[in-house]
């Protein structure tokens, strides 16, 4: 999604500073788009690269003291188990960068919606499918809407967005336009079959006894914006850019720069978070975001509050931290502190994009390594290098001889924990995603390990682990940054839908009863700057029947519209063996019916009132 500054708070409160709230996962905008490989591509298993993408993006943004403060209660007593750690985490990264390389698109696990709803044999397809997502964080429900629908919702979201005179959300991603309640996005949340796979891939998750107030059977239809592309308008797509890079607009590689530049560079005052995610999208190199906030990863009001998420990780234990588990906990987090626009203020277990058109590789890309890419980004702010690359190894070096400089940048003996801790945290500033870039995350291979997704069909729903760094194009061969796409039929036009897998909690009920205002005001969803923006011109009535024609009663229940029904389980007679697992059936039925009758009273609260 677009970058957006921050919404001003009432509280006047610093960008520096978090900003009290409810509870919430910040979303952001994707980063610029990946480019082209050098020339000369590195040797297989090597991870050397072009010194121009590592040189790419701003210094980091200086960071108020108590961040130092934060990094050193972190480190304090995990001092030597963390620098064991970070050479297994590098060896770990190295071997997953080239299994990553040698697969590419083809380990993406993908399943028949069919497939999720059947029994038997098909149980096998769903099991290798769970295992898949687990290891790579990324798995494609194919088939999940009809592609007749799907196409047709996309025409339909044409004519609305002609009608509506919809602006993009911003000029570097024209793609993302500032639509919540066109028709295709209020059928498609409301799809039946759209809830069902949300509930399958939620339920990927290990629920374990400290499992508290969350229900994944109870999918909530999240209002969040859509991409349009496509219309030929003459704007140029990522590949044409990668071909021509002399015509890219941002500077030079900084080696490439002179020293009187640079010097001035140094002696202006530190960029705003604005400013920085601005320069760095318009940088060289490879940048991902990974969403769900980003300072607050290591804040103790954050993550790392209430015994913390990512505690295994920063203990030097990496390779303990299991990506999913702790749903309840992560519900519980405050993961937006400093009210950043478009930031999602509910639990999403999985980010997603639902295809209504074909979509070719490359438009999405993404980092399938769930739990060592995550220890990395996360511990990376802890270690610097011995010896920094020479600025001017481009200009200086032969490709042989930059080559080997890399590798003896990356290699773990020039790397150390740094105990006297400084205030930067790499790829992070307040309001705003986490951003992993080759400069800053040299590890990482962006350029190996980013692998481009398979083909989508209509129809077909990509999900992804919160965690994992991703990459949305801001646009392709087509794209178009005008008001409206261009007249139906036209065969370039391609729109992807967002709709993340959140599932039913106090802090999502919550959310809804706000997002149900917005929607019959024909507002953006709340979490989204509704500012100087028009409403949405549209029919409440005709929006809410739509949802009931596709997805039913249950649709509407989704949207805060109809209070859930609180099931009483029936009782039975069993046997001694069952009797153990009658009562784990028992106890998980008690929860969910729990969060159901709070999730009632917050959004319908006659009904405890008359109860």
């Amino acid at each position: 999604m677009a970058p957006q500054p921050p919404r001003p708070s009432s509280r006047g409160v610093h960008p520096h500073e978090p900003h009290r709230r409810r509870r919430g996962v910040t979303q952001s905008p994707a980063g610029k788009a990946p480019r082209a490989p050098p020339t000369t591509a590195p040797a297989r298993g090597s991870q050397a690269h072009d010194a121009t993408s590592f040189w790419g993006g701003p210094e980091p943004v200086p960071l108020p003291p108590r961040f130092a403060r934060i990094k050193r209660a972190i480190l304090a007593g995990h001092e030597d188990a963390l620098e064991a750690s970070w050479g297994r985490l590098l060896a770990a990264l190295r071997r997953d960068a080239e299994h990553i390389d040698g697969l590419g698109a083809h380990l993406v696990p993908s399943i028949e919606f069919g497939d999720v709803l059947a029994g038997g044999d098909a149980s096998q397809t769903a099991a290798r499918f769970r295992r898949d997502v687990q290891r790579y964080g990324v798995g494609v429900v194919r088939k999940v809407v009809p592609r007749g629908e799907a196409e047709a919702a996309m025409e339909d979201t044409a004519r609305y967005v002609r009608e509506q005179g919809c602006e993009s959300a911003e000029v570097i991603d024209p793609a993302c336009r500032n639509l919540f309640w066109s028709p295709a996005q209020v059928a498609m949340r409301a799809h039946p079959n759209v809830r069902k796979a949300q509930s399958f891939m939620m339920g990927l998750w290990d629920e374990g006894e400290d499992e508290g107030e969350i229900s994944t059977q109870h999918p909530i239809a999240y209002a969040d914006r859509i991409r349009v592309y496509g219309g030929g308008n003459g704007s140029r797509s990522t590949d044409d850019a990668a071909q021509h890079p002399e015509s890219e607009q941002h500077p030079p590689p900084n080696g490439s720069r002179d020293a009187s530049s640079r010097e001035q560079q140094q002696q202006q005052q530190p960029p705003s978070p604005e400013d920085w995610i601005t320069a760095l999208q318009s940088s060289a190199g490879i940048t991902a975001q990974v969403d769900n906030g980003s300072l607050e990863r290591w804040e103790p009001d954050g993550y790392s509050g209430g015994g913390g998420i990512y505690a295994s990780i920063f203990a030097g234990g990496w390779e303990r931290y299991d990506p999913w588990r702790g749903a309840a906990r992560r519900a519980a987090a405050t993961t937006d502190l400093y009210n950043g626009h478009g930031a999602c203020s509910v639990l999403r277990m999985f980010q997603g994009v639902l295809a209504l058109s074909v979509v070719e590789p490359g438009m999405i890309r993404l980092l399938p390594s769930p739990r060592a890419a995550t220890a990395y980004y996360l511990l990376r702010p802890f270690f610097a290098p011995l010896r920094s690359l020479p600025g001017d190894m481009d200009a200086t070096m032969t490709a042989e001889e930059r080559e080997e400089a890399w590798e003896r940048h990356l290699a773990p003996s020039n790397w150390r924990l740094a105990r006297d801790p400084d205030t930067v945290m790499h790829g992070a500033v307040p309001g705003h995603a986490q951003r992993v870039t080759e400069r800053w995350h040299p590890h990482l291979a962006l350029r190996r390990s980013m692998i481009t997704l398979p083909t989508l069909q209509a129809g077909d729903y990509i999900l992804w682990h919160p965690d994992l760094p991703y990459h949305i194009s801001p646009s392709d061969g087509g794209s178009s940054s005008s008001v409206a796409p261009p007249p139906l039929p036209d065969r370039s036009l391609r729109m992807l839908v967002y709709i993340s897998a959140a599932p039913l909690t106090q802090t999502s009920a919550l959310y809804l009863a706000r997002q149900r205002k917005a929607f019959r005001r024909g507002q953006p969803g709340p979490d989204f700057d509704a500012r100087n923006r028009p409403m949405e011109r549209q029919d409440v009535a005709a929006a809410e029947a739509l949802m009931g024609r596709v997805g039913g009663v249950d649709a509407l229940r989704a949207m805060g519209l109809v209070a859930w029904d609180v099931v009483t389980r029936p009782s039975r007679v069993v046997g001694e063996e069952e009797e153990e697992e009658e009562e784990e059936e028992e106890e998980e039925f008690g929860k969910v019916s729990g969060i159901v009758r709070l999730a009632n009273s917050i959004l319908f609260p006659e009904m405890s009132l008359s109860g």
